[in-house]
């Protein structure tokens, strides 16, 4: 059985008029699928320190956070951005999960003009699954003025998730950051607890990492840091392979 692919991707004037830059990965079917049980999509509201007119919340995939968005929470709606985002990301895991080989990419084409964080059946494919998209209130947070590159590395966080979640992989885009770190040393631990990756081996190696990994997992530190410690992930152009 195919272990999970992750292509090189350079964005060229053919990719933009498909408004697609930066990272694509396919994510297919590894020998561990069978035993991971789905990751479950929710949210959290987060302390909020007054950096947006929104309320900070953490979208999380089983233990892990991979987003950090502003939630405007207006209208008495609760928090129906979180609640959207959630969905979304609950659908692109069914999707993967029933049919491996899915893309996650970013595309600048919307409207509106900030990028997205998207899915598809192909990296050619015009239809896509939109699972969240960077507002102003989102760079805020992140404290950059870079919407191309947060997409990025919520594409990034997201798909070495699902790598780890879903198909047992070891994480490959996001190996150079602090988030990266924890999730090998989370697979690491997994692998050697059972000599096999299951829901149960994870949990149980999460609940063994020290409290720095931990935080590292669970949390979205500032921009800045983490480009610092992954310097490759500023230029949004390129992308590294796997195979």
């Amino acid at each position: 059985m195919r272990q999970i692919l992750a292509k090189p991707v350079v964005v060229v004037a053919i990719l933009l008029s498909f408004g697609v830059i930066g990272i694509v990965a396919y994510l297919q079917q590894g020998p561990s699928a069978l035993t991971l049980e789905a990751p479950e999509a929710r949210y959290e509201l987060l302390r909020n320190q007054g950096l947006t007119q929104g309320v900070p919340i953490s979208i999380q995939l089983g233990p892990l956070t991979v987003f950090h968005i502003s939630d405007p929470m207006a209208g008495g709606a609760g928090a129906a951005r979180a609640k959207q985002v959630v969905d979304s990301l609950s659908a692109a895991v069914q999707e993967l999960s029933e049919t491996p080989g899915r893309v996650i990419t970013i595309d600048t084409g919307a409207p509106e003009g900030m990028p997205r964080v998207v899915q598809k059946e192909t990296a050619d494919s015009s239809a896509s699954l939109e699972i969240v998209s960077v507002t102003s209130d989102d760079m805020l947070l992140a404290d950059t003025d870079d919407a191309k590159l947060l997409a990025r590395i919520w594409a990034e966080r997201l798909t070495d998730s699902l790598r780890l979640l879903i198909f047992g992989q070891p994480p490959e885009f996001s190996r150079d950051t602090s988030f990266g770190a924890g999730l090998d040393v989370l697979h690491g631990t997994a692998m050697r607890e059972s000599g096999s990756l299951t829901s149960d081996s994870l949990t149980a190696a999460f609940d063994e990492l020290s409290a720095d990994l931990r935080e590292a997992l669970t949390s979205f530190p500032a921009l800045p840091s983490m480009i610092e410690s992954s310097p490759g992930a500023t230029s949004g152009d390129t992308v590294g392979d796997s195979s």
